[in-house]
């Protein structure tokens, strides 16, 4: 149960105490702790209200009792009572053990419209839901419920101010294009890749009237190859026999002082770069960027 702890949490018996009133609360409240499906049907929209007062006696006798099945079956075994050490809810399964909490957060009301956020904090992390509801013929009624999803607008990324060790993660991945970029114009160009990365720091006629000129500067001769509180490996994979797609090579960027010169590993090959945030060199099963 993931995305339907909002529902459980509106029909699973919440006792929202000291609610006066005809309140989005108290609506809440009557939903949560009645045993009658007339009090949940009053509290529908009234268009759905409406059907189900014009259905057939019998299909609406069946209609009533569903009302009153679903309420039972989205509480998945599971009850709701009141938490003994904070604000709100805990969630407990059948055998007592405690899933998680349900806060209602705030309630939100202009006019004949009120937005009530919940938060709820379940095993596997914690979730934010919206429930907004209108006032209708005396009667605060539902009009959606479900998750809350926020929306980045990049303000944050906007303002930061990049740590040394982010510098060096961006700088590493920008060695790693550069070493993969001149790898594949030097297998273009020539049979196979080359045993050293030194290789390509070396001048290369190119067959045109400019001057001889190296697929990399003389900076990526060094071995081992340390940049940016990063060090750069390099090995062919498959040598090739002069057709680009058969030569293949992997490059690894591990900081030198993980956690300290970069929180990341990477792994870049001929088309792809693999990164993971584990403390181990990166493999091709990691995220791909």
């Amino acid at each position: 149960m993931k995305t339907q702890w909002l529902l459980i949490a509106l029909l699973s018996g919440i006792p929202l105490h000291a609610l006066q009133g005809s309140t989005p609360e108290a609506a809440l409240e009557e939903l949560a702790t009645t045993t009658k499906p007339e009090v949940i049907a009053r509290h529908l929209p009234e268009p759905v209200q409406k059907k189900i007062e014009d259905l057939p006696k019998m299909q609406k006798q069946h209609v009533m009792d569903q009302l009153l099945q679903i309420k039972a079956t989205q509480l998945g075994g599971c009850t709701v009572r009141p938490a003994h050490d904070s604000d709100g809810w805990e969630i407990f399964d059948n055998d007592g053990n405690s899933k998680g909490k349900v806060k209602l957060a705030n309630a939100f009301i202009s006019g004949t419209e009120a937005l009530l956020p919940l938060e709820i904090e379940l095993e596997d992390g914690a979730q934010n839901f919206i429930v907004t509801m209108h006032l209708e013929d005396g009667e605060w009624r539902i009009d959606d419920l479900g998750p809350w999803e926020k929306t980045d607008l990049g303000i944050e990324k906007l303002v930061h101010r990049p740590t040394q060790m982010e510098k060096n993660e961006e700088a590493a991945r920008k060695t790693l294009q550069q070493i993969a970029i001149a790898l594949r114009r030097y297998s273009y160009a020539q049979p196979g890749l080359p045993p050293e990365l030194s290789d390509l720091t070396e001048p290369v006629d190119r067959g045109n009237d400019a001057p001889p000129e190296p697929y990399l500067d003389k900076s990526f001769a060094a071995d081992p190859l340390i940049k940016d509180g990063y060090c750069f490996r390099y090995v062919r994979t498959q040598i090739g026999d002069g057709q680009q797609q058969s030569a293949q090579f992997e490059i690894t960027a591990t900081p030198l002082e993980f956690g300290k010169t970069g929180s990341k590993n990477f792994i870049t090959n001929m088309y792809q770069t693999h990164v993971t945030t584990e403390n181990r060199p990166a493999t091709e099963e990691d995220e791909q960027e």
